[in-house]
């Protein structure tokens, strides 16, 4: 995440925003899916970015296998 938002960065010092993603944690631990859900970041490839880097995430498996779906704000402030 850090990654996608220092690439956003790089084009523009002042980029910053929330982006909310909603993501599916499998039965086994593994996101099965990752899409952004809102994005107030002014570039599309950052807030893209960051959805395809929670996909890449494992979690513990939940309790009694099911899937669980969340939905994460990540706010980007330069600093």
């Amino acid at each position: 995440v850090r990654s996608c938002y220092n690439a956003g960065l790089t084009k523009n010092p002042n980029l910053q925003g929330r982006v909310a993603v909603n993501f599916v944690i499998t039965g086994t631990g593994k996101v099965g899916s990752s899409v952004v859900q809102e994005s107030t970041v002014k570039d599309s490839s950052v807030a893209n970015c960051i959805a395809k880097a929670v996909k890449r995430w494992q979690f513990p498996k939940p309790r009694g296998g099911g899937n669980v779906i969340v939905t994460y704000p990540f706010n980007l402030e330069p600093g």
